[in-house]
């Protein structure tokens, strides 16, 4: 017969049987906290059906991954998706608020404007308030958006769900699909900035990144070398063409001809620009970068306007598009 077990054997069984239900039951051991923006992006892909590379890709061209504390962009972006609130961000910055500046910068003329300042509030395009729009997608306050980064790339995600719903695009797993809708992210009002644009977040698919953040998060993006997206539907968009014809810029980046118009006034007053042949008449020693403090539109009816003062490039902060207004040989 077999014998009995003791009652220290009986003890030993009873807390296994105990303990073993315990350990089915545990908890996958929690990621470290080094690893939460990570599984951010993971999260909000699974949410919003959007591929993670996708997202990622996005996110390291928009930010780095970087939060940057919760504060805004100079264009009012925020968080690591860099959502952007204008308003908010401006709301924060006294800068040029109360007109008491010259805009034009130029002390060597009366000021024609002194009233012209930039717009605080008022018409701000679609590219400028992407985080309210993610608000109403996802149904959490701009605060979070603005404050929390995983709420921030759900918020992310969100958005380019709807660009590729807009475009009549499923929702699929591969980010060959995805190519218009991470362009119309960009809030690119042209095709050729949105595509330049679009190509830019492949090649970081392509190539992959890894990087701690600002927040001491650590973030990777696999390589995904073969990935080659699909960029008809790229055509459906709705987006404007532009010309660069008549530019002097470089093939690689979206440009268009919008110039300043030569006028001259009399008693040397030449307008906005004067014409010229450099370098063959004078050297150009410098160049001078200048922040306009100004949306887009009213940079371009400033610069349009033959008695105030002009430059030859205009470079929109939130996707990169130029437009040439003198050629390099005059003097803006």
């Amino acid at each position: 017969m077999p014998r009995p077990p003791t009652r220290g054997a009986l003890c030993t069984l009873a807390a296994a049987a105990l303990t073993l239900p315990l350990l089915g039951a545990a908890p996958t051991p929690a990621q470290p906290p080094t690893a939460r923006l990570q599984q951010a992006f993971a999260a909000a892909s699974a949410a919003y059906d959007v591929p993670r590379s996708v997202l990622l890709g996005v996110s390291y061209l928009q930010s780095r991954w970087d939060t940057h504390g919760g504060a805004a962009s100079v264009t009012g972006g925020y968080g690591p998706m860099h959502l952007t609130d204008a308003r908010a961000a401006l709301a924060a910055s006294d800068h040029h608020g109360e007109g008491t500046e010259d805009p034009r910068g130029d002390d060597a003329r009366r000021p024609l404007r002194p009233e012209a300042r930039a717009s605080r509030t008022d018409g701000l395009p679609d590219r400028l308030t992407t985080l309210p729009k993610a608000a109403r997608l996802t149904g959490l306050s701009p605060e979070r958006l603005r404050e929390d980064p995983a709420a921030n790339v759900a918020g992310g995600a969100a958005l380019l769900a709807e660009a590729q719903r807009r475009l009549g695009e499923p929702k699929s797993e591969d980010p060959a699909d995805w190519y218009a809708a991470v362009a119309l992210f960009s809030g690119a009002d042209d095709t050729a900035s949105a595509a330049a644009y679009a190509n830019e977040v492949y090649e970081v698919i392509r190539a992959g990144e890894r990087r701690v953040t600002d927040a001491g998060q650590q973030v990777v993006l696999t390589a995904r070398p073969g990935l080659a997206p699909d960029t008809s539907a790229l055509r459906r968009a709705g987006l404007r063409t532009a010309s660069a014809a008549g530019t002097e810029c470089p093939r690689t980046v979206s440009c268009e001809w919008i110039p300043a118009p030569y006028e001259e006034f009399g008693d040397g007053d030449y307008g906005n620009h004067d014409l010229g042949d450099r370098p063959a008449s004078q050297d150009i020693r410098y160049i001078v970068v200048h922040d306009t403090e100004g949306a887009w539109e009213g940079v371009l009816d400033m610069v349009q306007d033959p008695t105030y003062v002009s430059w030859q490039y205009s470079l929109r902060s939130t996707d990169g598009h130029v437009a040439q207004h003198v050629k390099a040989k005059d003097v803006a």
